[in-house]
């Protein structure tokens, strides 16, 4: 008889959980700001987390969102959180096909590994009628160079990709040499524990490329509409109206946003 190899449970680590609440609540404010109804995110994929699952916010906020290259095993909790009604999934092949735009297309951590960021960048641009928005590892966070550090003492080759995309700076200046305006920055996700020091990273690259399957608390925690106290408290404290540049430090991710110019 033929022995099944059993496929490894990931869950999330609060810090995900975090990372997942304090995303929801941005994306919440930057819904009535920019006049956003519609969302592309394209690919919709995971950053060692559960994948499809980062436009939950907007889909919250009362967007239609539509996610390309989507994965199935984050898709179906769209329905279990009672939000499948404002879900499309589409693949790539079907995006090259259709002229059709949405007012803000963005992705989650996809610039620092694209094979061709330029091309990443202009592919949202084109089914954009409004903004296009990026979210990246903030590299001014003191966890950044311990988990650089991690991979160099381990031997363990840089697999995150162009650090320059991990700069709000540097990106800024890409984005405008790709000929988008109104470019603006700010931070995200900015608890008081340092980004991921590479220790969770350094185990799940020993793991290898096994498939893992993967359990999400913050789901859990909207399927009962019950949030812990100290998502809440961590929050507060994140808001905190000191200016941005002085959270950079601490501040696990960094989100940019800019304008499609369309005269």
């Amino acid at each position: 008889m033929a022995v099944t190899e059993a496929i490894p449970t990931e869950v999330e680590v609060f810090g995900v959980t975090y990372e997942r609440y304090a995303l929801d609540k941005l994306f919440a404010r930057l819904v009535p700001k920019h006049g956003i109804s519609t969302v592309l995110e394209h690919p919709a994929s995971g950053a060692k987390a559960m994948p499809s699952l980062y436009s939950l916010g907007f889909a919250q906020a009362g967007c239609q969102v539509t996610l390309a290259d989507a994965e199935e095993e984050g898709t179906r909790l769209w329905s279990e959180v009672g939000l499948h009604d404002r879900l499309e999934i589409v693949d790539g092949d079907e995006l090259e096909r259709t002229e059709r735009q949405w007012d803000l297309c963005w992705n989650f951590m996809v610039l620092p590994t694209a094979e061709d960021p330029r091309e990443t960048v202009n592919n949202l641009v084109q089914r954009s009628s409004k903004w296009v928005l990026f979210v990246h590892v903030n590299r001014f966070n003191v966890g950044f160079n311990m988990h650089r550090t991690v991979h160099k003492v381990y031997k363990i080759p840089w697999s995150h990709g162009d650090i320059r995309f991990f700069s709000p700076f540097q990106t800024g200046h890409f984005l405008k040499e790709c000929g988008l305006k109104d470019i603006s920055w700010g931070v995200v996700d900015s608890p008081p524990w340092p980004d991921s020091p590479g220790f969770r990273d350094l185990r799940l690259h020993r793991m290898g490329d096994k498939p893992k399957k993967w359990e999400s608390p913050y789901v859990d925690h909207l399927k009962s509409g019950q949030f812990p106290g100290w998502l809440k408290y961590v929050y507060a404290v994140e808001r905190f109206p000191i200016p941005t540049v002085c959270k950079l430090p601490y501040s696990h991710l960094f989100y940019i946003m800019a304008r499609v110019d369309r005269g």
